[in-house]
């Protein structure tokens, strides 16, 4: 198990200096944010896969090899079932982007999302992510990539038009097995964020026993309960401000013990740390800083 970061904490970096950087503070694997254009093979800390051609691949290859680097996962998460027609078309072309640029470079894994129509019930819309995920679910089999669904929500008034409504429906267990049901391959899994799971109140550990086969990539992401917040707002207000993201070992997650079951379940893939507290932030010291203390913090439990 390598520990790597998501290169977007540092957006205002090139793509080439996060895995200098990276390198030199002790990570082994990266998962890089795609978007879909760009004037190069990457555009700040992302990679733009429409510019990935065999010059920019091995200008890739050549940046990661000495920075003895690695990538874990390509990421590409945004609402796959948006109920503007044309938006939907556009996002389901550039995942099926990503995942050709997945298997040219050689990455195991691309983490997206579900999303949600809001018109339409949640069995509804899980059933129509499955039809209009055919096609990118066979290109993956075809190039040896995995689809890893993160478990994020994305409740609150920042991403949501109607606050707190989950607004991706691959949030929970039960929305997994829905989800499983209706697509029949291997090649799609999950992206594990155990911050997510926390908040929800979802047991961590056992999760992880129980779904061992399909965890494809794992986002080392903590989070912090502020219990007298939520005795105010209750849990039907994810957004009213009763519990925050942390860098791990800043939360509440027993990360000896998850990472303890992850191995004990044969996960050998890259614990990527998502960096999302609003503590440290404000400036690309913090960031770093704070990124490296995690890397620290995470190194000691695995074996």
């Amino acid at each position: 198990m390598d520990i790597g970061l998501v290169s977007g904490a540092l957006a205002e970096v090139s793509l080439p200096e996060v895995a200098r950087w990276a390198a030199e503070t002790g990570f082994r694997a990266l998962e890089v944010p795609c978007i879909a254009r760009g004037g190069a093979w990457y555009d700040g800390s992302r990679l733009v896969p429409a510019k990935v051609n065999d010059a920019a691949a091995a200008e890739l290859d050549e940046v990661f090899t000495a920075a003895g680097l690695h990538l874990g996962a390509l990421s590409y998460c945004d609402n796959m079932l948006d109920p503007d027609d044309a938006v939907r078309e556009a996002r389901w072309a550039q995942l099926s982007e990503v995942v050709r640029a997945a298997g040219a470079l050689r990455v195991p894994a691309v983490t997206c999302f579900v999303g949600r129509d809001p018109r339409r019930r949640v069995g509804e819309c899980i059933a129509e992510w499955a039809r209009l995920a055919a096609d990118v679910v066979h290109l993956a089999e075809q190039g040896g990539v995995r689809l890893a669904i993160e478990n994020c929500p994305l409740c609150g008034p920042h991403n949501s038009d109607t606050e707190d409504m989950p607004r991706n429906l691959a949030f929970s267990p039960e929305l997994w097995e829905k989800i499983f049901t209706h697509v029949h391959s291997d090649a799609v899994g999950l992206c594990l964020d155990p911050s997510h799971l926390h908040w929800l109140g979802v047991d961590i550990n056992e999760t992880v026993t129980a779904y061992a086969e399909r965890i494809y990539h794992v986002h080392a992401k903590d989070a912090e309960i502020f219990a007298d917040r939520r005795s105010d707002c209750s849990v039907l207000r994810p957004g009213g401000g009763w519990w925050r993201y942390r860098l791990p070992g800043l939360g509440e997650i027993d990360w000896r013990r998850l990472i303890d079951r992850l191995q004990e379940n044969g996960y050998d893939g890259a614990l990527s740390i998502e960096h999302e507290d609003p503590v440290w932030t404000g400036s690309q010291d913090r960031v770093k800083r704070g990124l490296a203390f995690s890397r620290r913090f995470l190194e000691r439990f695995i074996v």
